[in-house]
């Protein structure tokens, strides 16, 4: 029980108690009733006393701190102005900081501590922060940045004990979230007053990263040292994921503090190279030496490639953002600091810095007069060199992997934000990047011409490791999807090499994975959109596309396909050929469309086709469903009606060819459910990317088919996206088992489907034949009852349009109108007798309200049940007036948007009042 709950008392006690079991960091809005309580310092005092008496026992010590952690977070009318507000933090960071100065942290304190913390800085407004007194903001910074420093060793260490419970690790990214929260308002903030802390955290994150002279890493603690590299080596997510929101943090320090960390990470980085280069000699020569290779000793190597590994992440964090936008801008800090130091610079120097990876960077005259940003991309490029220098010494096998990812991963992330600098959407610009970088620059071409050397390097050396060639390929993808790009990339001659290598199937391209294969076509696809003259373009897409298309051809139409088509060689090139498709449909961009889409359609009649030769071979038909997916995804926004149509009409084929295999296909027991569960999970994509069309749509009457065939008139329309949608849907509701819907990924897409179709079609809904009716009406009530809270909310949302489309047609005893009277009892119960969580509240006030307007007598009925069934008369009153209040309007609810906002907004009120009194534990 919380002591908080406890001592606010009453119903918000018992709301706050309900509230809890779902979420462990509830805020705190009480209204100004609880001002006279909750405002007197006394009870804030007596919160941090009962901490100190009972912290020794870690159980009630998470509780009285979560009680604080909530104080903490308190916000609302409780405040009368923001002059109350201010001295009730002032009061709140100076018991925080008698408590945390006056105590040696536990390990079951960290979180809550973080806790505290977090919600202070989240929940109080930057004008509240600003308005403390000085010192007393001064020592809350100080005390925030140690206790950083120290959680993050603390969380280093419990990594090398390889701890099940890692709290201090919770902690330290809970504050680290603070940091950033606070740096990105730093404009309301004393300028400068983070960068010291900044560097503080930053120093100590890079030392609890690097291996010892220089960092604190893999040094024991009583004799116990880090994993060795075969366990690092097992880890299954890549640090740059698992890590990213701690890196995000830590980039951002570095911008705060970019004048220290900016050169601290380029001079670490050359060091590093610099050793790693020299121990790649010596052992080169000891390997020439001895003919044993196990005789290596790799620690120092491994020390090193760790180093470089952490380097690398942090740098590309701090450089640039995670570039999930189409056009990432430069960092502001980094643009300024970059601008700040560019009269010390001499920019011929630098130019030469970066086109010299092959020397250090300190043997070039006049390298301390360099820019810093341009200086630590160069730094990689080093790594880069040395990496690609020991592969032509045939060392490869001595390298990372690992090193190999990081570098391909950081210049993909500095391409996409720094190459081709566009000024315009910059207030001001530094010269140095300009210069480097911009358009039209000596530097800007002899990167690209680089980084695609680098690119076809890796795909020749590393083929066989398929995260490293799938971060390379990428990259290429980068270079090629901004058409400005692109336009450099295809003057290289080693991108024509390329292109010729990959169309014949050439070794070691051919050895590439499935999936890089794909992204390699996609970006040979994107670099054919790039500005070229008729005749080079018609010579390009003869070398890329007309190969794929001719061998295809020629296999498929010979006389003995169906007795070859087993056979391991016609099949690896029918897999390759519909990989392909799949890369050139991800290619798609409104401005190639109308090609792209020309091309493929011609393929896709002959994919079916294939669904009888491969109909028991599952991988294939995945694949081949699998195209049809990806142009769908990738087209159907931009397709006009005529050529909706014709995608229609081929999925709708590929879906009966598919149903009439599927009732034939025999499947063994033991991989019954697998095939099943992967050929549903990509036809119900297709379906909801097919459905996708009604919500999202860029074309204009086949307007960017404008100069093509418009082939046959709209008017002769013969299907519909409802009709494939409805035909595959009589495909998957009687195979999808209760078992099946244990696959998370198929569950979720089996209800975004159902969801889409009732939120589209709904007037289709009551002509499915009976058995698939109820099959769906299961599914959805299955959906709310037993699912997770995503699914509730999905069928949540399709009861609606479903509840309105009877009123539509005002029949009653229809299946559908007896159905949803069902409903309406589920979400009446769920609403009043359960817990849920507040965003369910909304999707099921919503749903309620359509099912009230329907059966309004039902309705009432069960209020007047709940209410008979009550015996104590307190609850009873309480709730006879909220139900007297959700619905007071004098006129009976109908479909009309103004009565649904204020039912809805009644309905918060009512689950605020009643919430916690009639949960069913």
């Amino acid at each position: 029980m919380l002591l908080l709950a406890l001592t606010v008392g009453g119903s918000l006690g018992r709301h706050y108690i309900a509230m809890f079991e779902a979420t462990q960091n509830v805020t705190l809005k009480p209204t100004e009733t609880w001002r006279e309580a909750l405002l007197d310092t006394r009870i804030m005092d007596l919160f941090f006393t009962v901490h100190r008496k009972i912290r020794e026992d870690s159980d009630m010590a998470q509780d009285s701190l979560q009680c604080l952690a909530q104080l903490a977070s308190m916000h609302g009318p409780i405040f009368p102005d923001e002059s109350a507000q201010v001295s009730y933090l002032a009061h709140l960071v100076e018991g925080l900081l008698s408590m945390i100065n006056g105590i040696e942290i536990e390990d079951s304190e960290a979180v809550g501590i973080s806790n505290i913390i977090s919600n202070l800085i989240t929940m109080f407004p930057r004008s509240t922060l600003t308005a403390l007194p000085s010192e007393l903001f001064t020592s809350f910074i100080n005390c925030l940045t140690l206790l950083t420093c120290s959680f993050g060793r603390s969380a280093a260490l419990e990594e090398v004990l390889d701890k099940d419970d890692m709290v201090y690790m919770e902690a330290y990214d809970k504050l680290l979230e603070s940091w950033l929260t606070l740096v990105q308002d730093e404009e309301h903030f004393p300028r400068g007053c983070f960068v010291q802390p900044a560097v503080q955290v930053f120093n100590s994150y890079i030392q609890c990263h690097l291996a010892a002279p220089d960092g604190t890493r893999n040094l024991s603690v009583n004799g116990i040292s880090s994993h060795d590299e075969e366990e690092i080596n097992e880890l299954q997510e890549d640090d740059r994921e698992l890590f990213s929101d701690q890196l995000s943090s830590i980039g951002m320090l570095g911008r705060v503090a970019a004048d220290h960390c900016i050169p601290l990470l380029t001079s670490l980085l050359e060091d590093r190279v610099t050793r790693l280069h020299g121990q790649l000699q010596r052992t080169q020569q000891h390997l020439m030496a001895s003919s044993d290779p196990g005789s290596v000793d790799r620690k120092v190597l491994d020390d090193l490639y760790e180093d470089i590994h952490w380097l690398i992440l942090v740098s590309g964090y701090l450089l640039a953002d995670d570039p999930q936008s189409e056009t990432p801008l430069i960092p502001s800090e980094v643009m300024e600091f970059s601008i700040k130091h560019s009269t010390e610079v001499d920019i011929n120097t630098t130019l030469q810095i970066l086109g010299s990876p092959g020397e250090k960077a300190s043997s070039i005259p006049g390298c301390n007069r360099t820019d810093s940003v341009i200086r630590l991309l160069s730094a990689v490029l080093r790594t880069s060199e040395v990496e690609s220098r020991a592969t032509r010494a045939s060392l490869t096998e001595l390298l990372s992997p690992q090193m190999g990812k990081d570098i391909v991963w950081f210049l993909r992330r500095w391409a996409k934000t720094y190459l081709l600098v566009d000024e315009k959407l910059y207030e001001q610009i530094s010269m140095p990047l300009s210069t480097a970088f911009g358009a039209d620059t000596e530097g800007a071409q002899w990167i690209v011409g680089y980084l695609l050397e680098k690119v076809i390097n890796n795909l020749s050396v590393w083929s066989s490791e398929a995260e490293l060639a799938n971060d390379t390929v990428e990259l290429l993808v980068t270079l090629v999807e901004k058409r400005e790009r692109a336009n450099i990339v295809v003057q290289c001659e080693s991108w024509w090499n390329l292109a010729k290598q990959f169309a014949s199937r050439s070794p070691p391209l051919h050895l590439l994975s499935s999936s890089v294969q794909r992204s390699l076509m996609k970006a040979l696809v994107l670099g054919g959109f790039a500005h070229m003259d008729s005749d080079t373009k018609q010579q390009y897409w003869a070398e890329v596309l007309h190969p794929l298309q001719q061998r295809f051809l020629n296999l498929i139409n010979q006389e003995n396909f169906a007795q070859i088509s087993q056979e391991e060689a016609v099949k690896q090139e029918i897999v390759a050929t519909l990989e392909a498709l799949c890369g050139i449909a991800e290619a798609t961009q409104i401005d190639n469309v109308a090609s792209l889409f020309s091309f493929l359609m011609d393929f896709l009649s002959s994919c079916i086709g294939l669904m009888e030769v491969y109909s028991n071979t599952p991988e294939t038909i995945n694949l081949i469903i699998e195209v049809f997916v990806e142009v769908a995804h990738k087209q159907i926004c931009y397709l006009g009606e005529t050529k909706s149509m014709k995608l229609y009409e081929a999925c709708l084929t590929l879906l009966q060819v598919y149903s009439k295999n599927n009732q034939s296909r025999k499947r063994s027991d033991a991989t019954a459910e697998e095939d099943q569960y992967q050929d549903l999970l990509l036809i119900m994509e297709l379906l909801t990317n097919l459905l996708s069309k009604e919500f999202i749509d860029f074309s204009d009457t086949d307007e960017v088919f404008r100069n093509q065939d418009q082939g046959t008139p709209a008017s002769n329309r013969t299907v519909s996206a409802a009709d494939v949608v409805l035909y595959g849907v009589n495909i998957v509701l009687p195979l999808m088992s209760q078992d099946l819907l244990k696959f998370p990924s198929l569950c979720n897409q089996y209800y975004k489907l159902i969801t889409f179709i009732c939120e589209i079609f709904p007037e289709k809904i009551p002509q499915l034949p009976e058995d698939l009716f109820k099959s769906l009406m299961f599914s959805l009530e299955l959906g709310m009852t037993s699912m997770s809270s995503e699914i509730s909310q999905l069928c949540l949302e399709a009861l609606s349009p479903l509840a309105e489309q009877c009123a539509k047609n005002q029949e009653k005893d229809t299946p559908l109108f007896i159905a949803t009277r069902h409903f309406l009892k589920l979400v009446f119960d769920m609403l009043v007798l359960q817990k849920h969580n507040t965003e369910m509240t909304v999707a099921a006030g919503e749903a309620l309200y359509t099912l009230v307007c329907l059966h309004q007598a039902e309705y009432s009925e069960l209020v007047e049940t709940l209410l008979s069934s009550q015996r104590d008369a307190v609850i009873y009153q309480r709730l006879a007036d909220a139900f007297n209040k959700l619905t007071a309007s004098s006129t009976p609810p109908t479909m009309d948007r103004k009565q649904k906002v204020a039912f809805l907004k009644s309905l918060e009120e009512f689950v605020a009042n009643v919430g916690g009194l009639l949960c069913v534990k």
